[in-house]
């Protein structure tokens, strides 16, 4: 019979990372000036509020969870509840990069997203960016990279702009729109 660790996990202490993260952002959200809100319309807020209380119910559901369930998701523990370390191969540091190169790859991605969002605009850039994602995740195939990127940067153009009525740049592309 195995024994469930209540202790302080490394699953529990992301759990408490994200839901102190989710209540700053909710903080944040709350902050933002009333006259960027019209009435009648959800306004700029809505999205804000909602993804806090979707990040802070899954740290509370991390940090909440029983550490047999858990180990079920993260892989095979140590004595002691915390999860065991990926096997390192033989060559250190730069091997280890080269093995997780698609992580660094992806953070890449967001900040070249962040930078060039404002002059690109957010069609063009999230098309981009949701493009690269869904390459550096496995998908080959061009047309469904490209097909998933413009439905993807579609639905969540209409989304903020009827739905939220949110003004989102629109760049090289805002001569068209005229």
């Amino acid at each position: 019979m195995r024994v469930i660790n209540a202790g302080a996990t490394r699953s529990r202490l992301e759990g408490l990372a994200i839901i102190l993260v989710a209540l700053g952002y909710l903080w944040e959200a709350h902050n933002i000036p009333d006259f960027y809100h019209m009435p009648g319309v959800p306004g700029p807020t809505t999205f804000p509020y909602i993804l806090g209380v979707v990040f802070a119910l899954s740290g509370l559901w991390l940090l909440l969870s029983p550490a047999d369930l858990l180990a079920r998701f993260r892989g095979p523990e140590r004595e002691g509840g915390e999860a065991a370390p990926p096997p390192r191969a033989a060559g250190g540091l730069a091997r280890w990069i080269a093995g997780n190169w698609h992580f660094y790859a992806m953070w890449a991605v967001i900040l070249g997203y962040l930078l060039v969002m404002p002059s690109l605009g957010f069609p063009v850039a999230t098309v981009v960016l949701l493009a690269v994602f869904v390459y550096l995740l496995g998908e080959r195939r061009w047309w469904i990279i490209v097909g998933l990127a413009l439905v993807a940067t579609a639905l969540i153009y209409l989304g903020f702009a009827r739905g939220l009525n949110v003004r989102l740049p629109l760049g090289v592309l805002a001569s068209l729109a005229k």
